[in-house]
């Protein structure tokens, strides 16, 4: 696939120490496509330095609230550790409603109002979904509680069945999380988080370079 003309720019922190043995940004060619696939392809991505706040309804079984907590906590650990100059970081949020993102089990009640914003469900083991505002460009849409306004802009949940498996729910949620963050394709390597299907439950160096390109890259959608 080939990747869409971008156009990197280069942070005054990097600017600031580049005499010293400081990082940089990965070359294009070690990242894969993270375009979304619309036309023409378009970038997706919170806003440098934005905190994302992510709301975890683990729903009323303790243990399996726990289990997606802290598959959550690990996931946003290891994405927060790739990027270089701390273009985003996760949090948690106590409400749905003052949430960026609200991640799930399916089976339980949604924590937002979906009509006009239905997830596409084709057996897939979790799903992260956001869908562009109808009169706002460049822009997501949010959804509602209640009817009433909210600050998220993206859904997760996860199949309820990942309980089972720990060591699988932490590979999927890990793999979400790169969704939220914007990476919008698979990447064509089982050595790569954001695989399809990958065996994998540690970033890749390919995983790192992606996620560093794309928060360097100019957006074409802000959440």
């Amino acid at each position: 696939m080939i990747l869409r003309r971008i156009r990197l720019v280069l942070p005054l922190a990097a600017l600031a120490v580049a005499a010293c043995d400081a990082p940089t940004i990965p070359p294009e060619a070690e990242a894969y496509d993270f375009t979304f696939q619309t036309t023409p392809p378009s970038v997706l991505r919170w806003p440098v330095g934005a905190t994302i706040r992510v709301h975890v309804a683990g729903g009323e079984d303790p243990a399996r609230a726990a289990l997606l907590r802290e598959a959550f906590l690990e996931a946003a650990a290891q994405w927060e550790s790739a990027v270089l100059f701390g273009e985003y970081r996760f949090a948690e949020a106590a409400a749905a409603r003052d949430a960026d993102v609200v991640l799930f089990w399916s089976g339980d009640p949604v924590p937002a109002d979906t009509v006009g914003c239905p997830p596409e469900i084709s057996g897939a083991r979790a799903v992260t979904w956001s869908c562009p505002h109808p009169t706002v460009p460049g822009r997501l849409r949010p959804f509602t509680v209640d009817g009433e306004p909210s600050s998220i802009r993206m859904m997760v949940f996860v199949q309820r069945f990942e309980a089972n498996d720990p060591a699988g729910l932490k590979r999927v949620v890990l793999h979400e999380l790169g969704h939220v963050l914007g990476i919008g394709r698979h990447s064509p390597n089982l050595d790569d988080v954001m695989e399809a299907h990958a065996p994998v439950d540690r970033l890749s160096l390919a995983d790192r370079a992606t996620i560093q390109v794309l928060y360097h890259v100019e957006p074409d959608i802000l959440p």
